[in-house]
């Protein structure tokens, strides 16, 4: 069929006399019937796409300036070429045609029917292009010209893309790489293009050095000219200098010679704030304050932070402004300073450091764990921000919050501001705040798994940055390629970054290395490994965590060089991450690569019962025996081991993967043969830890199975003592925009005590929390926040606390202990959620819930309809009855698919059991 609109173009043409002959193009061995000559030149000249298309008619220049400068409708398209081509099967050419007239999702659904090939993937990339998808496009086209470098459609699509993303440096030089191919019309706009992003973005950056530089020399020069230029074009870099221009003034006339550029600015940003401040300072007594500003400049001057002893002068003077320049450039004491900055920023009256107090009051929050103030503060900062006319204040203020929501792994709001920066930053040329962007997004996308993206940023970073580093992008670009399963490219960047002179030999570069060396080695590589280890121990301040993981590091380099040695060093590393507190981020981590290093290696050695010894130790849990399997991923191998219904053994190792497990298809990780070891078992308990744990299409829906974690905590509530809460009816924080969810009533059942029921305003984190502890059963109908891509620890929206806090995290469970063993039911959308990237811990809800001591969690790991309430108290009914969980959750959900086709999310809900 032509159209996916479920009706054939044959059907139409039988509407239409006029198409009547091209039926008999459809009659066997009839030979089909050249298009007409006009109908690719009507298509071209209609054409109103930048893509490239790879099928060649499509692909003749065409000039695609509108006819009088109007965009001119496009004229329907003959319908008898289109049936032509159908009946030659040329769905390549259907594909294009409908792409030149922008027909995107007619394009796509012809072109996933052309067999897979790098042409294929460069059109689809142009539809991703379309639609807006940027990691799409990359991805594809990024596989596409992997296999044929000289695909020069690809190049250009690819080019496309850095330009919508605002990548533009590396645009031009991808259009140049296009222009230097020659070829007629396109070679001539590439080049025009490449010129244009080239300039338009270096001027940027000459606007913010010529304003910048302008501004700075006034400290040194007092005979410098005022840059009142550069403020009328660039108030925004001009003032944030400007300030410290006046602190370093040394004389009551030098302070006066600036009042011009204070009254201009002024102009700009509206009152008279800089005005009042200048003749404040003329007024100060310059025989105390010569020194001082001397003194201020000087500490400028040498790139350092204020000295204390300055500090101390400047706050006995009472001159306050020079003592709040030194207490905002005296990081190291912040906390403790808190008061003091905010006092001196009060007494300012100026907006320009409004947001600089809110920002330090929301560290001190995030310090002490009330993450939920800082959020609402910055929130408040940013719409105050908003009214002012200090724009790039507000761009600092959504800085801060795409680095506190990335902290936080909740990356689709880190995204969001870091795009807001990175728009805002190019709107106002603020050269300094689009690098930081840059940076902010490259570790976003990362977060998020989508590792095309994430080197697109480090690669524009390149383009613009190499003065500032040499050694930062490669080895991040070195470690990007590693995670993406391209250790060619990795070892290209990792010895790009060791020839650097700003090499400080960190730990990333060790992690890179240690990885690198199952597939290749260097001469070099022993002696950058020693040099690794050696500063990490020598350092001023080297904590245990640090000591971890240095020993992991070496212990993951050694085991590809000395197999017993790699594994003693390995397995110190557990027992020394053991010992700390389990809340050590950096040991964590080490402890769970550690294990899915031995994990993996065992596997290859073919030692498949090892295997599941050490899944058991790693999850907390007994050694099944039977019906089980154990599973682990490190980076591109697996390793997975089936024990039969006797106990019988069948294990599997690969290390062949080439695509990054974020992306790959879980549903046929674990083959055929394991499946049939499994197939006659009741039911299957998996043994896996992040990244494959949450992976709800890991064995069939058809088989009852579960993932195990920990050990059960004490003996079954009597049926007697069984407690149901309920938590439903929340009312969301208006910050976040939420839709009000449908009420949800629990039924009563016959022979139960009612259920404890907590809604509305009630249904606060600590109330939830205090009635969760001896509850034998936990219903939690929410909103949950996760992001899309997979990637950042869910969390339950509750109604807020007084102080705002309505988050229920996985953290916070874990500091609770559930003593009634409850079987929890996590009716939220996307509350299953586990980090992708993240392999120090399967950070979910579910997971958080069986540490503090739930029998069973189910959770959906997709978002969900109204009606799955409905699906989770059908299994609880299930499980009241005495039927297992898994097996519960099984027969709900084969239920549910019987009767209907749209029920297909039940195969995301994910259950995990404690060992009993």
């Amino acid at each position: 069929m032509v159209k996916p609109a479920k009706m054939s173009l044959w059907a139409l043409a039988l509407a239409m006399p006029l198409l009547a002959a091209g039926v008999a193009a459809l009659k066997p061995r009839a030979q089909p019937q050249s298009l007409p000559d006009t109908f690719w030149t009507d298509r071209r000249a209609a054409a109103r796409i930048e893509a490239r298309l790879t099928h060649p008619e499509a692909d003749r220049y065409r000039s695609r300036a509108p006819a009088g400068g109007c965009p001119v409708p496009a004229e329907p398209m003959p319908l008898g070429p289109l049936a032509r081509m159908e009946a030659q099967q040329d769905w390549g050419g259907i594909a294009a045609a409908y792409a030149l007239e922008g027909e995107w999702n007619q394009a796509a659904s012809f072109l996933e029917r052309t067999p897979g090939s790098p042409e294929r993937d460069s059109d689809l990339a142009a539809v991703a292009l379309a639609r807006g998808d940027h990691e799409r496009a990359l991805r594809l086209l990024d596989g596409a010209l992997t296999a044929k470098p000289n695909l020069t459609q690809a190049l250009w699509n690819r080019a496309l893309v850095f330009r919508e993303m605002g990548l533009t440096l590396r645009a031009s030089a991808l259009f140049e790489e296009v222009a230097k191919r020659n070829e007629q019309g396109w070679g001539r706009e590439a080049h025009a293009q490449a010129l244009a992003l080239r300039e338009a973005t270096l001027e940027r950056q000459r606007q913010w050095k010529a304003a910048r530089d302008a501004t700075l020399a006034l400290m040194e020069d007092p005979k410098a000219p005022l840059p009142m230029d550069a403020a009328r074009q660039m108030p925004g870099t001009v003032r944030g200098i400007f300030y410290d221009v006046v602190r370093a003034a040394a004389s009551k006339e030098r302070a006066q010679s600036l009042l011009p550029l204070a009254k201009e600015l002024d102009r700009l940003h509206g009152g008279s704030v800089l005005t009042d401040y200048v003749q404040r300072v003329a007024k100060r007594d310059f025989s105390r304050r010569s020194t001082l500003a001397q003194q201020y400049a000087e500490s400028l001057r040498a790139g350092h932070g204020v000295p204390d002893a300055l500090l101390d002068r400047a706050r006995l003077s009472g001159d306050d402004d020079i003592y709040l320049g030194a207490l905002l450039r005296g990081r190291s004491n912040a906390t403790r300073d808190l008061q003091d900055t905010l006092a001196r920023i009060q007494k300012t009256n100026d907006p320009w450091f409004a947001d600089i107090a809110e920002r330090d009051q929301a560290r001190k929050e995030i310090l002490e764990g009330a993450w939920w103030k800082a959020e609402q503060r910055y929130f408040g900062a940013l719409q105050r921000c908003r009214e002012t006319t200090v724009s790039v204040r507000c761009l600092d203020l959504e800085r801060r919050l795409a680095m506190f929501y990335g902290d936080m792994q909740r990356v689709s709001e880190a995204e969001q501001h870091a795009k807001q920066l990175w728009a805002g930053a190019r709107q106002l040329r603020e050269w300094d705040l689009e690098l930081n962007a840059l940076e902010i997004l490259s570790h976003v996308a990362r977060s998020r798994n989508d590792l095309g993206s994430a080197r697109a940023y480090l690669e524009e970073w390149m383009a613009r940055g190499a003065s500032v580093s040499c050694y930062w992008p490669h080895v991040q670009l070195a470690h990007l390629h590693y995670q993406d399963l391209r250790p060619e490219a990795a070892r290209r960047e990792l010895e790009l970054a060791a020839a650097c002179s700003d090499n400080p030999m960190e730990p990333m570069f060790g992690a890179t290395l240690a990885e690198l060396t199952r597939t290749s080695s260097g001469s070099e590589d022993a002696a950058w490994m020693r040099a690794i280890s050696a500063k990490m121990l020598a350092g001023p301040v080297v904590t245990k965590s640090d000591q971890v993981y240095e020993r992991y590091l070496e212990g993951r380099f050694l085991l590809e060089q000395d197999r017993s040695q790699g594994e003693a060093f390995l397995r110190d590393t557990i027992t020394r991450a053991d010992a700390l507190p389990r809340g050590d981020a950096l040991a964590r981590e080490s402890w769970a690569l550690a294990y899915s290093s031995l994990a993996t290696d065992a596997g290859r050695a073919g030692e498949f019962p090892k295997v599941v010894t050490l899944m058991a130790a790693q999850l907390g849990t007994p050694v099944p025996t039977r019906c089980a399997l154990a599973a682990s991923v490190h980076a591109e191998r697996t390793v997975l081991v089936a024990l039969g219904p006797k106990g019988e053994v069948k294990g599997h190792y690969d290390a062949s993967r080439k695509v990054a497990f974020a992306h790959a298809d879980s549903s046929r990780l674990v083959p055929d043969a394991l499946r049939q070891t499994l197939a006659s078992c009741e039911r299957v308990d998996v043994l896996a830890w992040a990244p494959i744990f949450g992976r709800t299409d890991l064995l069939p829906a058809e088989l009852a199975w579960s993932f195990r974690l920990g050990r059960v905590s004490g003996p079954r509530p009597a049926p007697a003592a069984t407690r149901r809460l309920v938590v439903a009816g929340v009312e969301t924080p208006s910050l976040l925009q939420l839709p009000r969810l449908p009420t949800w009533t629990p039924d009563a059942e016959p022979g139960s005590a009612p259920p404890d029921v907590l809604s509305g305003s009630d249904a606060t984190p600590s109330r939830v929390l205090a009635r969760m502890a001896d509850a034998t059963e936990i219903e939690i109908h929410a909103h949950g926040i996760t992001d899309p891509t997979l990637s950042g620890a869910s969390l339950v929206v509750l109604s807020p606390e007084v102080n705002g806090r309505y988050a229920l995290t996985a953290d916070v469970v874990r500091e609770h202990r559930l003593t009634g063993a409850p079987t929890v039911f996590l009716a939220a959308c996307s509350a299953g959620r586990t980090t992708a990237l993240q392999s120090t811990e399967p950070f979910s809800l579910p997971a958080a819930f069986i540490d503090s001591g739930a029998r069973a969690v189910l959770a959906s790991t997709v978002d969900i309809p109204d009606a799955a309430g409905r699906f989770f108290d059908g299994v609880r009914r299930r499980i009241h009855s005495g039927v297992p969980a898994a097996i519960a959750l099984r027969d709900e959900r084969q239920a549910w698919l019987s009767r209907d086709a749209r029920a297909g999310w039940t195969r995301a809900v994910l259950l995990v059991e404690n060992a009993e």
